[in-house]
């Protein structure tokens, strides 16, 4: 049986009402895909592969996920929600030190160490989903959405912080956060948190709050 390659995912099982047995079964799939998708990058991904993975028969694959398109949706949407998750329960302390930038920072770094590369798995997740969304068009709502459920968790943080667009600046926190841990995950470095990640979200957070780096208040 040849699987699908169409531009647009075919609907998955997550649709219907399954049996607790049945969601179990499909989130035992999903977490296979995820595994796969870190060990070997998002281009191994198939439905296939993830039934050898799973232990399972290709047929199995195919009856929750049809496709491979909804099945890497499938992923991006677990990844995220466990994301989701997690930034939830800081989001208050983000709210309640809003007044205190170098807090913030503080918080924001501490977070993203711990999810994203003292979990290396997650932090090699998140990229290889969000590059498969650059490779695949049609995974990109998939990941839009979840980039509006994520930059609504802390919308209010950043209108206390500062913000004037706190979309727009979620987003330059966000995805310059990306680009140091991605850097991270590559090429380790010492200390890393305290000696690059937290000085450069510093400047980041000084900035969406309309003030001068600590360093230059230092100095002034």
């Amino acid at each position: 049986m040849t699987e699908l390659h169409s531009n647009k995912p075919s609907p998955s099982r997550c649709d219907e009402n399954l049996s607790a047995k049945g969601e179990q079964r499909r989130l035992s799939l999903i977490e296979a895909a995820m595994r796969l998708i870190v060990r070997d990058g998002h281009h191994s991904l198939s439905l296939r592969s993830v039934a050898k993975e799973a232990g399972c028969s290709h047929g199995s694959v195919a009856y929750y996920f049809g496709s491979k398109g909804a099945l890497m949706s499938a992923a991006i949407d677990h990844a995220c929600e466990k994301i989701a998750i997690s930034f939830s329960e800081i989001a208050p302390d983000l709210e309640a030190c809003a007044h205190d930038p170098a807090r913030f920072a503080t918080l924001i770094a501490q977070y993203n160490t711990r999810l994203l590369i003292e979990d290396r798995s997650m932090g090699i997740a998140v990229y290889e989903l969000n590059l498969a969304g650059a490779h695949d068009p049609s995974l990109r709502p998939a990941l839009s959405k979840w980039g509006r459920i994520h930059a609504d968790l802390c919308r209010e943080a950043f209108l206390k912080l500062g913000s004037q667009d706190p979309g727009a600046d979620f987003a330059f926190v966000l995805h310059a956060i990306g680009g140091l841990v991605i850097a991270q995950l590559s090429l380790p470095r010492k200390d890393f948190e305290h000696r690059i990640f937290l000085p450069a979200i510093e400047r980041l957070v000084f900035s969406v709050a309309g003030l001068a780096p600590r360093a230059a208040q230092a100095k002034s």
